[in-house]
């Protein structure tokens, strides 16, 4: 039993890291902005920035590529629908009451379309519990972005910088969820990554 808890905080802070990490080096390349400043470029860059890294951890349970091109999908379907490229953008709301509901309703179809397109393209039907990745996903998504947006806010002096860390608590968060997710419904351990 603690090998097998160890390999799991290994896999939850190894998605964790690279998640947060993957979210930081792509800002070399996509600016964040508000909603209408991202377009569908920004989201297919962002998408994949997120995606290679984690296809490579789950390489030995679900294809790799089938895992880039749903996340890239998703990603790109959420900026396409006009919810825009949530964890890129922040919210020009200043009201807190305002900002988390948006928050939390951009977050939930956020995590709907990713969860959704991962699961029909990427995870294979052999997974038992393979729809439960759409309903934890929209979850982790509403928790992770709308807990950084609620920090962006909080710490906001007039200091885009605040927002933008956190934008990195919320890529934090998100990457802790759906690794223990994905530890659990995905059936990952120690061999497989």
């Amino acid at each position: 039993m603690k090998n097998f808890s160890f390999a799991n905080l290994c896999f939850i802070s190894i998605w964790s890291f690279t998640t947060l990490a993957s979210f930081l080096l792509s800002l070399l390349v996509i600016e964040v902005g508000e909603k209408s400043d991202l377009e569908v470029v920004d989201a297919a860059i962002g998408g994949l920035a997120i995606a290679i890294p984690q296809s490579y951890l789950l390489r030995k349970t679900i294809p790799p590529l089938n895992w880039i091109i749903s996340t890239v999908l998703g990603w790109v379907l959420i900026t396409v629908i006009g919810i825009g490229t949530i964890g890129w953008f922040v919210l020009s709301l200043h009201n807190l009451y305002n900002r988390v509901l948006i928050s939390m309703i951009d977050s939930g179809i956020g995590g709907l379309i990713i969860g959704l397109s991962q699961s029909c393209l990427a995870i294979p039907p052999s997974f038992p519990q393979k729809w439960s990745w759409v309903f934890v996903n929209v979850i982790n998504f509403i928790l992770g972005f709308t807990i950084g947006s609620l920090i962006g806010i909080l710490t906001h002096k007039s200091s885009f910088l605040s927002e933008v860390f956190g934008l990195s608590i919320g890529w934090l968060i998100v990457g802790i969820l759906t690794s223990i997710s994905a530890n659990r419904f995905l059936k990952i351990d120690e061999a497989k990554y």
